[in-house]
């Protein structure tokens, strides 16, 4: 689908407003494989600006899997890890931890909270926009956009809540919920599920 307009996008964030809350920024971005997706956010500025200060250096998942070894914020004896922790950590790239004697302590956390995901589909194309949609389960609540409505919109609606994704439909006046996202609960945070907002904070300007 083509990107959406200036208009399209104040009609997504109008309608998507209650369930977002003020202070959420929308973008549009390429990420999962899904193109033209909208992303509600909010980003974490302090960790954000400790980045920039400290010149902190990208996070990939592997670093990651080893920062969620450590608490934040919070000094740890190195000699009470393991060996192969120990060494991990002190190859951890540039900010994200801090060494100071024999204590190792965690500064990067997440540079953002996603709150909601929008996947954009056509009417007659919509068991893709979910198949797109159902990508982000991992990672925020998750809606699809479809425009012009779908034909077979009782099936839509359906298979929708079965997999617990909002549908967001055209109407005269802008946009409308037919079906709200079920809420976002992870069970446990993961590095997959950092590491999305990692990829996220990399495409903001």
């Amino acid at each position: 689908m083509a990107a959406p307009t200036a208009r399209a996008r104040a009609f997504v964030q109008h309608a998507s407003a209650p369930l977002v809350g003020p202070g959420a920024q929308l973008t549009e971005t390429t990420i999962e494989g899904s193109r033209n997706t909208l992303v509600f956010y909010r980003r974490d500025h302090l960790e954000c600006e400790r980045r920039r200060a400290q010149g902190a250096a990208e996070l990939g998942i592997a670093d990651l899997t080893v920062l969620l070894n450590l608490p934040a914020d919070l000094p740890v004896r190195l000699d009470s890890l393991p060996t192969r922790l120990r060494e991990q950590i002190r190859a951890l790239p540039r900010g994200a931890v801090t060494l100071t004697g024999d204590h190792v302590c965690r500064r990067a956390v997440r540079p953002l909270t996603v709150d909601l995901v929008i996947v954009r589909a056509r009417g007659t194309h919509w068991d893709g926009g979910l198949a797109r949609a159902s990508r982000f389960k991992p990672f925020a609540r998750r809606a699809l956009l479809v425009d012009p409505p779908a034909r077979a919109r009782d099936d839509l609606l359906m298979r929708a809540a079965y997999l617990g994704i909002g549908v967001l439909e055209p109407t005269a006046d802008g946009l409308a919920w037919a079906l709200a996202p079920e809420p976002y609960r992870p069970r446990r945070h993961t590095s997959v599920a950092w590491h999305f907002t990692e990829q996220l904070h990399a495409r903001l300007p």
